[in-house]
């Protein structure tokens, strides 16, 4: 028996980076396995990937993730290249030392993007027989929509950090923390212009990223509906901040509401699904050209794509490791973020434990008791078990559109599996 026969006979399946060759085999048995290893080796981008073996239904799932993964970052990279010429763009032709100060705040907050909503743009626009890379302003378009409500999610949750940066309140500050002249009330004041240089900023991305669609799509047929399908999905998002951020508060000091998960969910749908999956899908593929009486079906295929996602989202945020999320692990408890896990939490026997530490600025030893209570009282299962089935539901749903070639087909799922091993 050969050295690749025992190892295949022994192990679920085999990754090689060249055929059949001994010394470079590598065993992997679960799909975060091959996540983490492709995405730790930057030798890998560009290297053929035989897949060998023999659970069949684990093998489909890694060589459709890493069919997206070889797409993505082809995409992400056209993205990021164009973004650093639309940033150069912002900051010319300033004469204004402020605004100039300003837009490179804001340019700054576009870079180290993960640049997934405008890869599903892209995805979205080839999948009905588009080969070009006419998504490209669309795409940017919208990340710096999310740039700018992401700058607005800062302010609103007061945080220090983002994508492992310093936010723009906090940009703003140590730009100017040594006054030349006295005056009363500098810190707060400063503190307040940080707040809104940063609203300031955050409102100008969103007409920006209009005017990049317009720019671009005068001309194109459908404009209308893309600019239709885009104010709408931004205009969810909005609806699904306005009930994450009040109703922590409505918890907090006006008791719980008998109905919370329910409420958890449409922030999920409404903030997520429909800004992070949803959209950024069906705006490419409107784009593309879809028929207008097939997006109804495309979004109902990929919305508990979204949830689960965001339920992902949530288990990281406090399961997760803080060098790879960006933001701190005890953020979520101290903003009394209303969660699938808090949601459940608060109707079992740990509720008064759990009350102890949510919605208070805790140490790490402390987040360590509030991850026990989660385990405890079954939370960590109930949301797995939820968002497992949400994104098996998924998988169904996409395979099931008949009409979408089967190699898009093909990276529209490694994308869904891409976002369930993820691990930030």
């Amino acid at each position: 028996m050969s050295d690749v026969d025992k190892i295949i006979k022994e192990n679920d399946y085999v990754i090689s980076n060249s055929e059949y060759d001994n010394e470079k085999v590598i065993v992997l048995k679960e799909s975060v396995d091959f996540l983490n290893w492709f995405l730790n080796d930057k030798n890998l981008y560009d290297k053929k990937i035989g897949f060998i073996l023999d659970n069949d239904g684990i093998v489909k799932k890694m060589e459709v993730l890493y069919s997206f993964l070889k797409y993505y970052l082809s995409v992400k990279n056209k993205l990021n290249l164009k973004m650093e010429d639309y940033n150069d763009l912002f900051v010319k032709g300033y004469n204004n030392r402020f605004l100039e100060e300003a837009l490179n705040q804001f340019t700054s907050s576009n870079k180290g993007g993960k640049f997934l909503r405008a890869c599903l743009i892209a995805l979205g626009y080839q999948s009905f027989g588009n080969e070009d890379d006419k998504y490209i302003p669309l795409g940017i378009a919208l990340e710096l929509f999310q740039t700018s409500i992401l700058i607005h999610d800062d302010i609103i949750d007061k945080a220090d950090k983002r994508r492992g940066l310093d936010t723009i309140p906090i940009k703003y500050q140590k730009i100017y923390e040594d006054p030349i002249k006295k005056g009363d009330n500098f810190e707060g004041k400063r503190k307040d212009i940080g707040n809104s240089m940063a609203l300031c900023l955050g409102d100008l991305g969103f007409y920006l990223a209009l005017q990049i669609i317009v720019k671009n799509y005068r001309n194109n047929e459908n404009l209308d509906r893309v600019l239709e399908y885009y104010n709408d999905v931004a205009i969810k998002t909005c609806e699904g901040e306005m009930v994450d951020v009040i109703l922590p508060f409505y918890e907090e000091f006006y008791g719980e509401d008998n109905d919370l998960e329910s409420h958890v969910m449409e922030i999920y749908k409404l903030k997520t699904a429909w800004y992070s999956v949803v959209g950024p899908y069906v705006l490419g593929a409107i784009l593309g050209g879809l028929d207008s009486n097939k997006v109804h079906i495309l979004e109902d295929a990929l919305i508990n794509l979204g949830v689960a996602f965001q339920i992902k989202d949530d288990l990281l945020g406090i399961y997760g490791d803080e060098k790879h999320i960006g933001k701190s692990v005890t953020s979520d408890v101290s903003e009394y973020k209303q969660t699938i896990l808090y949601a459940y939490a608060i109707n079992t026997e740990y509720r008064d434990e759990l009350l102890k530490y949510y919605g208070k600025h805790i140490s790490n030893k402390e987040m360590d008791k509030v991850k026990e209570i989660f385990d405890k009282c079954g939370a960590r299962e109930y949301a797995n078990k939820t968002m497992d089935r949400l994104f098996e539901d998924s998988f169904k749903n996409i395979l099931n559109l008949n009409f979408i070639s089967l190699d898009k087909k093909k990276l529209l799922l490694g994308f869904a599996e891409f976002l369930r091993v993820r691990s930030k």
